[in-house]
Formats: structure tokens, sequence, C-alpha cells
């Protein structure tokens, strides 16, 4: 039996905002289906509107699954990856998807106008921490595994 591979804090902070991101979705995915099955009621009159709120839940569902992927990444390759790296992930991975929410929480004052003023700024900067994040996530568990690689050979 091999030994575990320690658990950074910056692997825990993953870890937790994976657990949060999850937690979201579940949270999500119970007002949608509260909602289905009361069209009538308050819940369901306070989502103005529900694609964009399905669309949230799904993307706070990938976010989950993207953060706990590199959790395990990470401790499997012993990473201790660097703070800005974790911060830009979680931040993208919470932030991506509440565009959505509050997209889907926010009634249309006039139906012409299909973006919210905060839904440009808040898009661009979530996706593009994401993406810088993500990147840097797979890049060095990719590093780490290619390195195991030759080791072995």
């Amino acid at each position: 039996m091999t030994a575990q591979n320690p658990v950074s804090t910056a692997n825990l902070i993953l870890l937790s905002f994976g657990g949060l991101c999850l937690l979201i979705a579940l949270a999500i995915a119970w007002v949608l289906g509260v909602t289905l099955f009361f069209p009538g009621g308050a819940l369901a009159a306070r989502l103005a509107e529900r694609d964009d709120i399905i669309r949230a839940h799904v993307d706070y569902l990938m976010m989950a699954q993207f953060l706990l992927l590199f959790f395990l990444g990470f401790r499997q390759f012993a990473i201790d990856p660097p703070y800005w790296l974790i911060a830009a992930c979680c931040f993208g991975a919470f932030f991506n998807p509440l565009a959505f929410l509050l997209r889907g929480l926010t009634p249309k004052a006039v139906a012409t106008i299909p973006v919210e003023p905060h839904f440009p700024l808040q898009a661009a900067l979530s996706f593009s921490l994401t993406t810088i994040g993500f990147l840097g996530a797979i890049v060095l568990i990719a590093r780490a595994a290619w390195k195991m690689h030759l080791a072995r050979n």
C-alpha cells in the first residue's frame, strides 16, 4: 500500500469551492423541481427566466466537476498549486454560473433589452479567470504526469 500524498492548503480551498459549487447546483435543482410541480407558487414567481436558472444549474455542476477533478489531479501528483491559480479557478467557477443565476432572477424591464448592464463585465471577468485557472491547472497536471511517465521509462 502506498502512502497518500499530503493535501496542501491551496488544494483544500479548491476542494471546498468544488463542494460549494455542488451545493449551489443541488439547491438550484431543488428550486427548479419545486417550481416545476408548483408553477403558480411564490417561489416560481421569483424566477424571471427559467432557462437561465437551468443554465446556472448545469454550469455550477460542471464547475464543481472540474474543481473536484483538479483537486484529485493535484493530489495524485503531489502538486502544491499556486494560490493565484486556485483563486482564478475558484473565482471563475463561482461567478461564471452566478451571471446566469442573476439573469434568471432579474425581471426584465423591457423585453427588447436582452442583456443586463452587469452581465458583460461579470461574464468577461469570470470567463477570463475560469480560462486562465482551468488551463493553468491542466498544464500543471499534464506536466507532472509527463514527468512521471518519463521517470518510469
